[in-house]
């Protein structure tokens, strides 16, 4: 009976939701409590570790005379791109998308935002919500660019060519044959000493 009443005073307060928002690890996600299993204790909420996504959270609890743990379910909700219908692989995602509420699951990547001239990495559908390694930038395999190696302040020009590259980023094949990655810039692929593909 305790832990019962426990619990409907600990839920009520607003420390518990203030606890669990600044443990939010997804920029842009709201965080939603769904259910709490308190403990038989009442004080100061401590989330362990950051909220990386929906699921039971373990949070302690801090009281002038106890210190316990409980578990707080919470569903993180974020507004990512959504497919407005089937995109083959290679297409244009231009005009293809909708931003809508989407619940964040944990080890899945989320695209809030479409990078112009982003094309299909492999066959999409309609209201799938997009991941990263779903759309590719850039120009297609096998077109010449410039590549543009940076090191500190040094920066070396070389001629590439495009390969397939997921993740929201640009991927070349140096003459050397060696792989890197980076981002588009005015047309020139720029690379920082650490954008090596393995």
């Amino acid at each position: 009976m305790l832990a019962l009443l426990c619990s409907l005073i600990v839920t009520t307060e607003p420390a518990l939701q203030q606890a669990l928002e600044s443990a939010n690890a997804v920029s842009g996600a709201s965080v939603e409590l769904v259910s709490w299993k308190a403990p038989a204790c009442v004080g100061r909420f401590e989330v362990a570790s950051p909220i990386e996504g929906s699921g039971r959270v373990p949070v302690r609890v801090r009281g002038r005379r106890c210190d316990d743990w409980g578990w707080a379910t919470v569903k993180l909700t974020l507004a990512t791109a959504e497919l407005t219908h089937d995109v083959k692989p290679g297409e244009s995602l231009e005009g293809a998308w909708v931003l809508k509420a989407h619940e964040v699951r944990r080890g899945f990547d989320r695209v809030t935002a479409v990078p112009a001239n982003a094309t299909a990495n492999r066959p999409l559908h309609r209201g799938q919500p997009l991941s990263l390694e779903a759309i590719r930038v850039g120009p297609p395999a096998g077109t010449p660019l410039t590549v543009r190696v940076k090191l500190g302040g040094i920066a070396i020009d070389a001629r590439g060519t495009a390969t397939s590259c997921s993740g929201g980023q640009v991927c070349a094949t140096l003459p050397q044959g060696k792989r890197v990655r980076g981002t588009l810039e005015d047309g020139v692929l720029v690379v920082s000493a650490e954008g090596d593909v393995p």
